[in-house]
Parts: structure tokens; sequence; C-alpha cells
């Protein structure tokens, strides 16, 4: 019996790019395959369960999902718009941050959150105008810029794209610098830094204006959790005639004769071939993969970077006690021990120190009121934050005692923080509490390093992010490095690649 499967379509990976092309492919009527390592699907989207608990790995709150927004475009193709539905966070402090004890609501509207910020900082008035201003030019020009750029964007970016071509090389902390914000209200625009976990003196200032520009369209949380999201897309797959979702199936070659695919092989000794491939997976890993190519120069460049940062995150569930009491809701809490936002990212990200940190608090279970995560009466809290990927990795491959202690003793000390500052006796009402480090998500979702959003999100690795297209005639590329992250980014990266191949507009 022959262990080799021919498809149309061969998707390795399926993170929500991955599930965003294949799906669109099998609803158009191509017979699509995905190569999935892990033992559930969605890559960081995917959801586990621990006891009575379920928790998604690493997403909290998405954008995109408002009409003719990628995720509604996608959910509409599919025909799913009406079974997924999505709860819209509090529009008047979707995101709340806590500098140093002082908590100030970001709101839908850039001109709400302006005169908020006005209001409460007076002497701020002058520099905050303008640094509005610049957000709303560049948020109008990034939302007309082509994907793909061509070579006649280029030749008129000078007048169609000024802004962009002025503040492509900046960071945040530049913009901050050249209009003398206050270092408080600095603090406070980069809040979010977390949502792509670069200080304000690294983050490029494009992706930093194109994240808070899709926040302020409307922050959302699917109502019947992420696994309803992640599963719809799988099932569109599976359920297409001559399409398949193979899980636990670990590519470990794809073979070339130099110039195009000819096969991939996977851990359990099948072999899938097809006339199109698309990888899911990180470009660099991608490339590993493959035998019998030399890649020039040129396209090495292109896939050589550094990654992101990643994180160490708490999944705690909460019994005999409400955290909307303390200060918890329909919104995420982001919380700052002080104002020098670039000085946390120093400590945490550098030198390994985890004893202060900021944190990310994000508390589903009061996103949506549906059943499904929790035991009812019971509530989940997740926790996450920025932290050396370098130290916890030595530690496991050195001594894993050592590094199963490192994990507890952070993961006590921000519960110190929470029980100081939001949730006294918190120790107290937990059911369940995990924790989880950079080599977590190396191993479950193989992210190199452990990374959270791909390719750091500084200047240089902006424009242009990695290409769709490989080194390879008929193999492309589609994730949160060949595309951006989140998943409204990774969906909106899987329906430009579905609409190049197949020259159909979603």
């Amino acid at each position: 019996m022959s262990n080799s499967s021919h498809y149309d379509d061969v998707v390795i990976g399926s993170g929500m790019a991955g599930l965003t092309i294949a799906s669109l492919l099998a609803a158009a009527g191509r017979r699509v395959a995905v190569l999935e390592a892990h033992d559930t699907p969605g890559g960081y989207a995917h959801t586990f369960r621990m006891g009575k608990y379920r928790f998604c790995a690493q997403v909290h709150y998405i954008f995109g999902c408002g009409e003719g927004e990628p995720i509604h475009r996608l959910l509409t193709r599919l025909g799913l718009e009406e079974t997924i539905t999505f709860e819209r966070l509090n529009p008047e402090g979707f995101d709340q941050i806590v500098v140093a004890g002082e908590r100030h609501r970001i709101p839908t509207g850039f001109s709400k959150f302006r005169d908020r910020l006005i209001h409460r900082y007076p002497d701020a008035a002058r520099p905050l105008h303008k640094y509005f201003r610049i957000i709303r030019s560049l948020r109008e020009e990034l939302a007309a810029l082509p994907s793909p750029i061509g070579l006649k964007d280029i030749a008129t970016a000078p007048f169609r794209f000024p802004n962009i071509l002025r503040y492509r090389t900046w960071t945040l902390q530049r913009l901050y610098e050249s209009l003398d914000m206050p270092p408080r209200v600095q603090a406070i625009l980069a809040g979010q830094s977390g949502d792509y976990l670069l200080p304000p003196n690294e983050v490029s200032l494009l992706l930093h204006v194109a994240l808070v520009s899709n926040y302020d369209r409307g922050a959302y949380y699917p109502t019947n959790h992420f696994s309803s999201l992640v599963e719809a897309l799988a099932n569109a797959v599976k359920q297409a005639p001559g399409s398949a979702v193979f899980l636990n199936t670990t590519v470990t070659e794809i073979e070339t004769n130099g110039t195009r695919v000819q096969g991939v092989r996977t851990s359990d000794g099948k072999r899938f071939t097809a006339r199109r491939y698309i990888s899911n997976a990180d470009p660099t890993q991608t490339l590993a993969l493959a035998t019998g190519i030399d890649v020039p120069h040129r396209e090495k460049r292109r896939f050589t970077y550094e990654y992101s940062s990643s994180n160490f995150t708490l999944y705690l569930g909460v019994r005999d006690l409400d955290l909307r009491e303390y200060g918890f809701g329909n919104h995420n809490v982001w919380h700052y021990p002080h104002e020098d936002i670039n000085a946390m990212y120093q400590v945490q990200g550098k030198a390994n120190d985890l004893s202060n940190p900021w944190l990310f608090l994000s508390t589903p279970t009061l996103h949506s009121g549906r059943p499904g995560l929790a035991p009812e009466g019971h509530q989940i809290l997740e926790v996450a934050t920025s932290c050396s990927y370098e130290y916890f990795s030595e530690l496991k491959r050195k001594d894993r005692k050592a590094y199963t202690r490192a994990k507890v003793q952070t993961r006590d000390r921000i519960l110190s923080i929470i029980e100081k500052n939001y949730v006294p006796n918190l120790r107290n009402h937990l059911a369940m509490k995990v924790a989880g480090t950079p080599t977590t998500n190396e191993f479950y979702v193989r992210a190199p390093r452990g990374n959270a959003y791909g390719s750091n999100l500084t200047p240089a690795n902006m424009f242009p992010r990695v290409s769709n297209q490989s080194p390879l005639a008929n193999l492309w590329m589609v994730n949160a490095s060949a595309g951006y992250p989140s998943v409204g980014g990774t969906v909106g990266a899987g329906i430009r690649l579905y609409e190049q191949l197949e020259g159909d507009a979603i």
C-alpha cells in the first residue's frame, strides 16, 4: 500500500494564516491537505484543557471583525458570519492602562482619547494634538497602501504616501522626542506595547500606528470563545470534498528538484504531493526543511532576521470570587510599575529580571458570558509579560529542576504583584494555576525562540516583510513574518495570498 497522497494544495501548519487560506481554497473547490504537528489546530489561537478549565494559548482579544474587515470578510465568504459572532470590548475603555497606580481608559475614537488625556494633562495639549494628527495621517496612508507594492506605487510614493516615506524608519520613541511628549503621557500612549512586545525605542512607528488604528475600529472577543473560530475554519476544510486536516503530522522534509517542490514527507512516514505548497510555518524553518536547493545570497538576506520577544504567561482558574469587584471586566488591564517602559523591557528581556515586571491581565470569562471555559460560577484570569528566551531555555537544557524552580518563583512573584495592586488574597481563590515560558511556546507551536510575533517589529523589518514567494517556484509562505502578526493580521495575510494565487477578490 502506498504511503503517498496527492492533493491540489498542501498547507504546512494550521495557524490562523494557514487555516484562512486552506479554508478559502477548499471552499473554491480545491482539494487541500493541512499538515499540523500539534494535536490541535490554531497555532497561538489554539485552546487547551487543564482540569475543568480551558485556556486560549496566547490570544486574548482581536481586531478586524467589523463589517468589511478581514475576519468578517473571511467568515462571510465561508458562510459563517452568523455562526461565528463576536462581543465588542468596552468602547469606553477596551484597554485600561495602569501606570504607577493611576488608571487610564483607552476608548474607541482617537479624538475622545486625545481629549481625555488633555483634560488630565493640560500641559501636554500641544504635543498630544500633534501626535494624533500624525497618527491619523499615517493611518490614512497605510489604509491606501496597496499590497503588493508595485513599481508605479514606488514612483508615485512622494505624492501619495509622503508621511509613510518620512516616518518609515522612525521608532515610536523618536516621535515622542520630536514632540517633547511628557514621560507619563508617553507611557500611556505606549500602554498597548505588549501587543507587539517591543518598547517605544525599538518598535516601528508605522507598526504602532497600524495596531492602535485597528483596535480603534473595535476590539473583539468571540462569543463562543476562540476555540469556536478555530474549529469553524478547520471544519470548513475537513467538510470540503477531498480535503483533510492531519493532526500530529510533523513535516520533516520538503523534497525539491532544486527549483520546485516535489513532495513533503512527515514523521509518520507519509508523503504528500501537490501542485502548490503553502507554508504557515516560520519562513526560515521552512527553508531549512527543503533539500536540494542552493538559496542565492540575495534570497538568504530576506530570510535573515531577528525574532520578536517571547513571553511568560499565567493561566489561572478563579473560584469563589468575582473579578469585576476588583477593576476587571469587559476590558484588558495593562499594569506598569512606573512610566519608563523602555527600561522595563531592557530589565526583563536583557537582564532576565522579572522582579517587578509590567503585566497584561485579561479575563475571557468576563468578555463573553457563554459557558465553556470554566465551571459555573468560576472565572479565568490570564496574565502575560515579556521575558528572555535564553534564560529559560538554558535552564531547561542544563537543569530541569532549576527551570521548574524559576517558573514557580516567577509565577509567585507575579501573583504577589496582583495581590498587592488588584486582588488581595487571590491565591486563596485559585483552583488552577499553570505557567508557560518561551520554551513552552517553542515546543507546542514550533515558534523559534518562543517568539510571539514572528520577525521583530522594528523599522528594519517593516518594509519589506518576508515575501510570500519562496525561492521555489511552487512554494509560498504566509504567517506573522510573511505578513503581519495578530489574528487580524494573519487572517489578512491569508486572504491576500489567496487572492494572489486564485485571482479571486474576497
